[in-house]
């Protein structure tokens, strides 16, 4: 990572954000804007490394420049860092498939390891939100593992059966393999592969980025 675009109209938060990323690149360039206006020149000038921007702006809403981040460089990792954390925010964020949505009011460590991670292509998601999106996903499935019927095509369009669709709502919820193995009254290790399964296909390795990918594929939508 040697660029990163930094629209906020906080000056402090500016400069808080660009410590924070020197720290984990030193040779990381930090260049900066306060508005939609001085964002969306910046970013037709340069090809940054990542996108960071607020929602809340002077003259608009952070999501057009993702927006337009994402046509003009879509392998650009594009974030957002601000103080919203409810479930229409979220929503907004995730359906423009944001690579990361991190909350100002946590501590500088903590934004340092979530910023490494999606340095590494990793989501990164803070635990605050994690914790929304999981809830979302309960309400959209119940005690039984069964689906909204677009939600279910849409499961199998991408390649996981049906039982898989099952293990996924099941481990995203809470239940451990063994859990799962008794609610659909299989083996632990055949829950086990099947979780082998789902991650290659959701190209993914643990429980959260499971969950997150379901959400941004459009299989758990999210509901304000």
């Amino acid at each position: 990572m040697n660029r990163a675009l930094v629209i906020d109209p906080d000056l402090s938060e500016q400069s808080r954000l660009a410590q924070i990323l020197t720290s984990i690149w030193p040779a990381l360039v930090s260049t900066t804007a306060a508005s939609l206006h001085d964002g969306y020149a910046k970013l037709s000038e340069m090809m940054p490394g990542m996108l960071i921007t607020d929602f809340d702006l002077p003259d608009g809403s952070g999501l057009e420049l993702l927006e337009q981040a994402r046509r003009l460089h879509p392998k650009t990792p594009c974030v957002l860092l601000t103080r919203h954390k409810d479930t229409p925010h979220i929503l907004a964020a995730l359906k423009r498939g944001v690579d990361g949505y991190i909350l100002k009011g946590q501590s500088d460590g903590s934004i340092r390891t979530l910023f490494r991670g999606i340095g590494k292509g990793e989501p990164g998601l803070s635990p605050e939100i994690t914790r929304q999106v999981l809830q979302q996903f309960v309400a959209r499935v119940n005690p039984d593992g069964e689906h909204h019927p677009v939600t279910l095509a849409k499961a199998e369009a991408i390649g996981l059966t049906r039982r898989e669709i099952e293990v996924l709502a099941l481990l995203s919820v809470g239940r451990d393999r063994y859990q799962v193995g008794e609610t659909l009254n299989i083996r632990p290790s055949t829950v086990a592969g099947h979780i082998k399964s789902i991650y290659l296909k959701l190209d993914v390795s643990t429980r959260a980025e499971a969950t997150l990918a379901a959400v941004r594929l459009g299989l758990v939508p999210l509901e304000p």
